[in-house]
C-alpha cells in the first residue's frame, strides 16, 4: 500500500467495489479499529456473521497480504491518528490562507458558498422529496445529537418546533431518555444527525427505534459513517477539509433547506402556523412588559 494513502481512506476507496460480505467486513473494520487491531481474523468473522476465511478474502481485496498486514496497517494509522493535530488544530490550519493578503470577509465566506454549493450537488433530487415530505406527515418528530452535532440538532428542534408540533429533542439522560423511546412509535420520525466523531449514543439510540420499525433520517458526512446501519434514509454532506467546525454553516443551510422543502407540500398550513405564532408572541410581550 502506498505511504500517501491510510489504510482508512483505502478502505472507502474500495467499499463499492467489494462483496456484500466484504462491505459489512469494511463496515465493522472502519467503526471499530481498535478492535481489529488486537483481535483475530476468526473474531471478526464472528462479530460481521461471516468467517475467517472471508475476512482474510477482504483483506487480498484491498491488496493486502493478510489480515497481519492489515492489523499493522490500523496499529500506524491509529498512532497517526492519536498523535495528529486535533479537530482544533484543522479547523486553524484551514484559515491560515485567510490570514495573508486583504479581502478576508470574501475570502472566508467565499469558501463557505463552496462549501454549500458542493453539498448541494451531492443531494439526491428524490430522496430529498422523500424526507421532506416524511417531516410534514410524521405525527411527531424527534430530533437528536451530541458532541458538535448537538449544536446543529438544537437549532433544527427551535426552528421546526416554530413550523410544526410535536418536534422534541431526545434527551441522553437515562430515565428521559427511557420514558421518550417508549412513546416513539412508526408514526414518528427520527433525526439523528451525526458528525464525525460519530457519538455513540445518538447510534445506539437511532439502532433500537430502526429495529423497532421507527424511521430514523440520518445527516452525515459520509458514506461510511456507523449510522447508515440504522437509518432508513441519509444525507451524506461530504466535505474536504478534516475540520468538523467548519461544516457547521453548510450543515445548517443544509437543516435550513429541509425546513423550506417541507413546507412545499402544503403552504397555506404553514403561513397560519407563522400567523399563530407571532400572535402568540405579541400577547406574551405585551403581558409580559405592561
Amino acid at each position: 500500500m502506498q505511504d500517501t494513502i491510510s489504510i482508512k481512506h483505502l478502505i472507502e476507496q474500495q467499499l463499492q467495489q467489494l462483496s456484500k460480505k466484504q462491505q459489512a467486513i469494511a463496515t465493522f473494520v472502519l467503526n471499530n479499529l481498535k478492535f481489529i487491531a488486537t483481535h483475530s481474523a476468526a473474531e471478526v468473522g464472528k462479530k460481521t456473521n461471516t468467517s475467517e476465511t472471508t475476512v482474510i478474502r477482504f483483506c487480498y481485496a484491498l491488496g493486502l497480504e493478510g489480515y497481519a498486514h492489515l492489523q499493522r496497517e490500523i496499529t500506524v494509522y491509529l498512532f497517526n491518528e492519536h498523535t495528529s493535530v486535533s479537530t482544533l488544530g484543522n479547523y486553524l490550519e484551514s484559515k491560515k490562507d485567510l490570514l495573508e493578503g486583504n479581502h478576508l470577509v470574501e475570502k472566508a465566506l467565499h469558501k463557505d458558498i463552496t462549501r454549500i454549493d458542493r453539498i448541494a450537488k451531492q443531494i439526491d433530487a428524490d430522496l430529498f422529496t422523500k424526507a421532506t415530505r416524511k417531516l410534514h406527515e410524521a405525527e411527531h418528530i424527534y430530533v437528536i445529537g451530541a458532541g458538535v452535532s448537538k449544536i446543529a440538532a438544537q437549532w433544527f428542534h427551535f426552528t421546526l418546533n416554530i413550523l410544526r408540533p410535536n418536534v422534541t429533542i431526545i434527551p441522553t439522560d437515562t430515565p428521559q431518555l427511557i420514558r421518550m423511546m417508549e412513546e416513539i412509535d412508526e408514526q414518528s420520525l427520527v433525526v439523528v444527525i451525526s458528525q464525525h466523531r460519530y457519538m455513540k449514543e445518538p447510534i445506539q439510540i437511532a439502532e433500537v427505534l430502526y429495529k423497532q420499525g421507527v424511521d430514523v433520517m440520518a445527516i452525515t458526512d459520509s458514506t461510511v459513517a456507523p449510522i447508515h446501519a440504522c437509518s432508513s434514509f441519509a444525507f451524506v454532506l461530504e466535505q474536504v477539509e478534516q475540520s468538523t467546525i467548519d461544516l457547521m454553516p453548510a450543515l445548517i443551510s443544509f437543516l435550513n433547506t429541509l425546513m423550506t422543502g417541507m413546507m412545499t407540500f402544503d403552504p397555506a398550513y404553514y403561513e397560519k402556523q407563522r400567523v399563530n405564532f407571532d400572535d402568540v408572541h405579541h400577547q406574551f410581550l405585551l403581558n409580559k412588559w405592561s
